[in-house]
């Protein structure tokens, strides 16, 4: 599996943020995350321990799964918090999904670009949700691998709906997506475009030298719900 976003660091970060109830969780995340108190939440995958906080934050009881590797910031900053979260070992994406069933899943930004196929990731999902239960994702948008700068001009340089044999341009696009976690039995309710994701970097940060109100016409982020019947 390809490499993740790379992660917070989680001694960059003022534990008693969290310790007295900080949340990391975007406008557009609040939207629909606010009212999780009491729910069963996983989030997958770890992704340097700060969204799992966030919904201990807003009274949920938390689980993390993520691979050894990709768990360490996290269970640092977990016991530098002194929060009470489960957490479960093994490769995000995974087919199976330990600890269910869960009032909401919590897809952490960086992994649909990592993954190799949407299948197994949304039928795993799906079977670790209890019925009503929803999966809530915020990654970077495909729409953002596609811009590139040509002779000075910010221009459509690569494919949305497949990548060249460079590797570049979008691995996905967000009909696959959908149609995916349909087939899954998930039905998608809410689907939310912006422009960045406030603190993870999107392909589109990487034209710092285009002013940002040409950038800012492209969606870099989103935040999608789904919900199991």
């Amino acid at each position: 599996m390809p490499t993740l976003q790379p992660e917070p660091s989680w001694f960059e970060i003022d534990p008693e943020f969290y310790r007295h109830g900080g949340t990391c969780f975007s406008e557009a995340e609040m939207l629909v995350l606010e009212d999780c108190g009491g729910e069963r939440v996983l989030v997958t995958p770890a992704v340097g321990g700060e969204e799992a906080l966030s919904f201990v934050s807003l009274g949920a009881k938390v689980s993390v799964f993520d691979s050894p590797q990709g768990m360490g910031r996290a269970r640092e900053l977990f016991k530098a918090v002194g929060a009470d979260i489960a957490v479960h070992e093994g490769m995000p994406g995974s087919p199976e999904l330990p600890g269910g069933p869960y009032d909401t899943i919590y897809s952490s930004f960086g992994i649909l670009d990592a993954l190799e196929y949407f299948d197994g990731w949304a039928e795993g999902i799906a079977g670790a949700l209890q019925p009503g239960g929803r999966l809530v994702i915020h990654d970077a948008h495909p729409m953002s691998f596609v811009p590139g700068v040509f002779k000075g001009i910010f221009a459509v340089a690569h494919s949305y709906f497949d990548k060249d044999e460079a590797g570049n341009g979008a691995s996905w696009n967000m009909s696959d997506l959908i149609t995916v976690l349909g087939g899954a039995g998930l039905a998608t309710v809410h689907l939310e475009e912006t422009p960045d994701s406030e603190r993870y970097q999107t392909p589109l940060d990487r034209f710092n030298n285009v002013r940002w109100d040409i950038r800012m016409r492209l969606p870099g982020a989103f935040v999608l719900v789904a919900f199991k019947p």
